[in-house]
């Protein structure tokens, strides 16, 4: 039996499987939110998930998931924060350096010494499928400025200066006339292995 190409995209036959070269994308599926949210944190407190997230489910557990991730936050006044990227709830992709007093995916820091100032972060990822149940991805934050404790290090938990507002999309406050709103999209592209 040969190869059939169906008008839908699907292709069906003997070795079906095995048509497309390796890095072909075979599907993708994206997570967006304009909501704005914000959150009272504490010392040591946990980091707070953004409100955009994305589940897909891998047709192969040879593939890899492409994970595209985009954000506006923004936390007190000119705070680090710390960015971690989860699988189901489980960190992954964190530094190897885990003699820093932060491990995170990413870090990234504010530059204006107000609250209507809002940022943004940018990151990729190319996770390993495992299996072909359906995964799905999320991003915590929190700020990293003052000491964690060393048993937190590379978790989704905040430093010492904690008691300030973490905002996802947008600015915490508003200046005159002035307040800011943005997006958050997380994509998520399984990739043949």
């Amino acid at each position: 039996m040969g190869i059939t190409f169906h008008a839908n995209g699907d292709v069906t036959g003997t070795h079906a499987g095995r048509f497309g070269a390796s890095g072909t994308v075979l599907q993708t599926v994206q997570g967006f939110s304009g909501t704005k949210t914000v959150t009272s944190t504490s010392v040591h407190g946990d980091a707070i998930q953004c409100p955009a997230s994305v589940s897909i489910t891998p047709t192969s557990s040879s593939s890899k998931i492409l994970i595209m991730f985009h954000g506006s936050w923004m936390f007190g006044n000119e705070n680090d924060a710390g960015f971690w990227l989860l699988r189901n709830g489980t960190i992954i992709g964190n530094s190897t350096d885990t003699s820093a007093n932060n491990v995170a995916f990413a870090v990234a820091g504010q530059y204006a010494n107000n609250d209507y100032s809002p940022n943004c972060i940018a990151f990729h990822y190319l996770d390993d499928a495992q299996n072909t149940s359906t995964h799905t991805y999320t991003v915590k934050a929190i700020g990293i400025q003052g000491q964690k404790t060393s048993t937190n290090r590379a978790l989704a938990k905040g430093a010492n200066s904690q008691n300030l507002p973490f905002t996802w999309g947008g600015s915490e406050g508003t200046s005159t006339n002035e307040s800011n709103a943005g997006n958050m999209v997380i994509i998520a592209q399984e990739i043949k292995g």
